[in-house]
């Protein structure tokens, strides 16, 4: 192609812009099973330009094979890196992608369900971050309120500040809120031209600030995010904490009615706050919202060990992690399936040493590099 930009030097682990023709091949069903594999194997084809062939597409879930959100992402991906692709359809078991070099542009991307909007951003920000000569505006239409997937206050709260202390800058915003199962919802997202820096935070600190905000969409008033404020503010009072909790109260836009609470335990150091969401469901009283995000919140807070990272960022960061020059070490407060897998996904694409030490009771250490 006499258009393709030329391949863009890098000094960390692999040459961005490169094209390989060494197939990664992939089964879906290892470990957790889900769409993880895949969307990692997506990012990293468009970053190292190698090819891969997925087989038992999240062969695990009660609906295997690409969903709409898996979908969108696969179709995004390929507009983005000019990919040939094999197997891009929803219920799809396999998949083949093989990428070019590129350069990435602003996206207008519609998953057409309450899909995860969320999961969509994490394939892509890390290739057009580093891939990228100026800032990139992402437009993603789906689900911003997901079960399954992070919520946009856990993306703000959460994953963009960890992205940030790694040197990778985005900026998010919510012009419409998404629930399932409408959706409607709307994330914007402008991603920075970066390089992921090496991370070490093996210990939390001491609690410091606990925050949230507790907020409905088109409930006509706002007694629903009042009765989410007040119940977690009763359960966390009880739970003596030692910090001033302080909620507050968000009406937010979109098509469809909704409601949500966030809460976020910010500590001393260098882990970014860790973000729980409980989210609303037609027929569930606001208090049973409240009570089971401040559940997740105090078996967090309460982990043996005390690991400086939550187990959804774990799994999250390691990917960034394993692009930066140097040796990154953190501890978690659980390892979950999810990082197992992101693991061995990574390993089959970077040659990137990754240990996970799991202690019973305790944090697990890991350590990338």
């Amino acid at each position: 192609m006499d258009d393709a930009p030329p391949p863009r030097a890098d000094s960390t682990r692999f040459a961005i812009g490169s094209v390989s023709s060494q197939f990664v091949e992939l089964d879906g069903s290892e470990g957790e099973g889900g769409g993880q594999i895949l969307r990692t194997a997506l990012s990293l084809s468009m970053l190292t330009g190698r090819p891969f062939r997925i087989v038992r597409i999240r062969a695990n879930r009660d609906r295997p094979g690409l969903r709409p959100q898996h979908l969108a992402a696969v179709r995004a991906a390929s507009r983005l890196s000019g990919a040939e692709v094999e197997g891009a359809a929803v219920g799809s078991t396999a998949l083949t992608f093989c990428p070019l070099p590129f350069r990435p542009e602003d996206q207008a991307i519609d998953i057409g369900t309450a899909g995860a909007t969320s999961l969509v951003l994490h394939t892509l920000a890390l290739p057009i971050a580093l891939a990228a000569d100026r800032p990139v505006r992402l437009c993603l239409d789906g689900g911003t309120f997901n079960e399954k997937a992070p919520s946009y206050p856990y993306l703000e709260f959460t994953w963009r500040k960890h992205l940030s202390r790694l040197g990778l800058d985005v900026a998010l915003a919510m012009p419409s809120s998404g629930f399932y199962p409408r959706g409607g919802g709307r994330l914007e997202a402008w991603i920075e031209p970066g390089r992921p820096r090496p991370f070490v935070a093996d210990r939390r600190g001491t609690l410091v600030r606990i925050s949230g905000v507790a907020g409905s969409c088109r409930l006509g008033h706002r007694r629903v995010a009042d009765r989410l404020r007040d119940r977690a503010l009763e359960l966390l009072d009880r739970a003596g904490l030692g910090v001033e909790p302080t909620i507050t109260l968000a009406d937010w836009p979109g098509l469809f009615p909704g409601a949500a609470l966030a809460l976020v335990a910010e500590h001393d150091g260098p882990a970014a706050p860790a973000t729980f969401v409980g989210l609303g469901e037609r027929g569930k009283p606001a208090e049973r919202v409240a009570e089971e995000a401040v559940a997740e919140l105090l078996e967090f807070l309460h982990s043996p060990g005390a690991g400086a990272v939550d187990p959804h960022a774990a799994d999250q960061i390691l990917l960034p992690l394993a692009l930066a020059e140097g040796r990154s070490i953190f501890t978690a407060s659980k390892a979950t399936e999810h990082l197992r897998t992101n693991a061995r996904t990574i390993s089959r694409f970077l040659d990137v040493p990754i240990r996970i030490e799991e202690e019973d009771p305790g944090p697990t250490r890991v350590i990338i590099g």
